[in-house]
C-alpha cells in the first residue's frame, strides 16, 4: 500500500444536456469522493466548451477540474466511481509535478501545496 500523497488534476466532462439539479448531484459526488479519498486544493468550474469530436451525439462539454491531494492507490477508486456516472462523458487524471505547480501559479495563480 502507497501511503506517498502527491498532487493530482482532475478533469470531468459532464453531458450538457443534464438538468442543473443533476449536474449539482453529480458534482456533489465527486467532491465527496474526492475529499473521502483525500483533500481538494482548488477547484476550477470551465464553464462550457466545444469538443473536439462528438461524444455520444453531444459537440459541447461542461468542464470542471479538480486540483487535490490523493494516494497513488486512490487514483484507481476514483476513476472506476466517475465511469459509473453515464452523465460524465469524459474524465482525465493526471500527475502534477513541480514545473505544473509553478506553471499553475504564474498563469492562473493556482497555489498548490508544495511536499
Amino acid at each position: 500500500m502507497d501511503f506517498q500523497s502527491a498532487c493530482y488534476e482532475t478533469l470531468i466532462v459532464i453531458s450538457p444536456t443534464v438538468s442543473e439539479g443533476e449536474k449539482k448531484k453529480i458534482l456533489y459526488n465527486v467532491e465527496t469522493f474526492l475529499k473521502r479519498e483525500g483533500e481538494i486544493l482548488y477547484t476550477v468550474n470551465w464553464g462550457t466548451k466545444k469538443l473536439a469530436y462528438f461524444i455520444n451525439k453531444k459537440n459541447y462539454g461542461l468542464f470542471y477540474i479538480f486540483y487535490c491531494k490523493l494516494l497513488k492507490s486512490s487514483v484507481k477508486k476514483i476513476a472506476k466511481q466517475i465511469t459509473q456516472n453515464e452523465n460524465i462523458i469524459r474524465f482525465l487524471i493526471i500527475k502534477i509535478t513541480k514545473k505544473s505547480k509553478y506553471y499553475l501559479y504564474e498563469r492562473f495563480n493556482i497555489i498548490l501545496n508544495n511536499e
